[in-house]
């Protein structure tokens, strides 16, 4: 004879939420606004770095070293906003993977600690060059190896991102990672010309003081960092297309049963 368990019967657990793909508006958004941002202040500079190169026969050394203070603070600036627009480049790009994830399990060949290390590391290695010279080759090859793998990245987010309409290689990411090699490369080199112009700046005037006027060697450099800056929002007008049209396409993908 079998016995009969006593008691109510078990509860059974409700199943677990699914998670479900979140859409990239409101991201799209806000990088839209730190690229405006990153544009108005090229503007500025490439102001700034013309009015020093029409100025510089008449400048002293000291008069001319409290503008390259503001260019500086200017600088700063624009590396703070770059990083701000880094990380919300991060979180706009995993988002949008583990959307793909969602719908399509295994398709991505690369992890989320990759696409951080491709926004971190260059970051990481472009400080220690700056402390450590003998680092800024290094730093430098590194920066431009993880544009080219994030080139990969996105596009292959962009392939992915609307499953019925996969589609092959973008134009505009290509062009959005070409434009941001040179624009770096073009920045790199002029930063590093205007640094060893301040140097030999700061040498004449410990030989001649600071009633020495400075040197025509700054006329070139102005016009290169100006050349750099106008690059550097060349790129942020393109990025701003190419974010939008990666959203756009996407957010379809989610909308497609």
């Amino acid at each position: 004879m079998s016995q009969q368990p006593y008691g109510p019967p078990p509860q059974l657990q409700p199943p677990a939420p699914q998670p479900r793909p979140r859409p990239v508006g409101g991201l799209v958004i806000a990088i839209t606004l730190a690229l405006v941002a990153g544009i108005l202040l090229n503007m500025v500079n490439i102001t700034q770095w013309q009015a020093l190169r029409g100025d510089v026969r008449q400048l002293t050394i000291s008069e001319a070293a409290d503008r390259l203070v503001q260019l500086s603070a200017l600088g700063w600036v624009d590396t703070l906003l770059v990083w701000g627009t880094a990380v919300i480049w991060i979180v706009i790009l995993l988002r949008m993977r583990g959307n793909i994830e969602l719908r399509t399990p295994g398709m991505l060949q690369w992890k989320k600690e990759t696409l951080v290390a491709l926004f971190v590391v260059p970051v990481v290695l472009g400080l220690a060059g700056a402390v450590l010279p003998a680092l800024f080759i290094p730093a430098t090859l590194v920066r431009l190896a993880s544009d080219v793998a994030l080139i990969i990245v996105v596009n292959e987010i962009w392939r992915l991102g609307h499953p019925r309409r996969p589609g092959p290689t973008s134009v505009l990411v290509i062009v959005w990672g070409v434009v941001g090699i040179l624009d770096e490369l073009f920045f790199t080199l002029a930063s590093q010309w205007w640094y060893g112009e301040m140097l030999d700046m700061a040498f004449d005037s410990e030989a001649g003081g600071d009633r020495e006027l400075v040197s025509t060697d700054f006329i070139p450099v102005s016009n290169a960092m100006s050349v750099a800056c106008i690059l550097d929002a060349l790129m942020c007008v393109v990025a701003i297309l190419m974010v939008w049209r990666l959203a756009t396409k996407h957010n379809e993908g989610l909308r497609t049963p």
